[in-house]
C-alpha cells in the first residue's frame, strides 16, 4: 500500500498558520494594531524550565522547576508620526526630556503593560491568541542608518515580561 505524502488528511476545521499573517497590541500604546508602527518581524514567546536536580542511589533524575520565559524581540517599521509609540512608552517607564533631574521611579503598573499577538486567517478571522502579562521594554534599538542603502528605518524592541498563555479562540 502507498504511503500519503505531503499533510495527510485533515477535517475540514485545519487551516495553515502563515508567518506574515499577525498583528501585535500594546494595551494604551498600540490597542488598535495599526494607529502604531507597523510591525516588520516578532515572534512567538518561548518558555524554558529550570530544572531540578535530584540525586537518586545510583542516578540523577529531573524535574521540571520554575519556568523561565524568554523576551520577545519584535521589529517595527518606524514611521514619521506625531507621536512615536515606541518613544511615548519609553517615556512611561523612563523620560529622557526631564531637564530638571527631578525623575522618580514610576509605578510599574504605568509602564507594565498587557500584550497580545494575534495570528489570523486568509480572511481575517483569529487563528491562535497570545497574551503577555506585564510586559516592557527591555531594551530599544532606533536601527542603523546607511547613506548607501535604500532600506526602510526600523525600531528594533526586546521586550520582557512576567508570563504568556494562549487563549481559545472561535473562529
Amino acid at each position: 500500500m502507498a504511503q500519503k505524502m505531503g499533510l495527510g488528511k485533515f477535517d475540514t476545521d485545519v487551516c495553515l498558520m502563515r508567518k506574515f499573517r499577525w498583528l501585535f497590541f500594546i494595551d494604551g500604546i498600540c490597542d488598535d494594531g495599526t494607529s502604531a508602527l507597523p510591525p516588520d518581524k516578532g515572534a512567538r514567546p518561548s518558555l524554558n524550565f529550570k530544572e531540578i536536580e535530584v540525586q537518586h542511589l545510583n542516578e540523577t533524575i529531573y524535574f521540571a522547576g520554575k519556568p523561565e520565559w524568554k523576551p520577545v524581540q519584535l521589529t517595527l517599521f518606524d514611521l514619521k508620526m506625531n507621536k512615536n509609540p515606541v518613544f511615548e512608552w519609553l517615556r512611561k517607564q523612563y523620560d529622557p526630556c526631564d531637564d530638571k533631574g527631578e525623575w522618580k521611579v514610576p509605578e510599574p503598573s504605568v509602564w507594565k503593560k498587557t500584550a497580545r499577538l494575534k495570528m489570523y486567517t486568509g480572511c481575517g478571522d483569529v487563528m491562535e491568541e497570545w497574551v503577555f502579562r506585564n510586559i516592557w521594554p527591555n531594551n530599544i534599538e532606533w536601527g542603523e542608518l546607511d547613506m548607501s542603502s535604500q532600506d526602510y528605518v526600523t525600531v528594533e524592541l526586546t521586550l520582557r515580561y512576567d508570563r504568556a498563555w494562549t487563549t481559545a479562540c472561535s473562529g
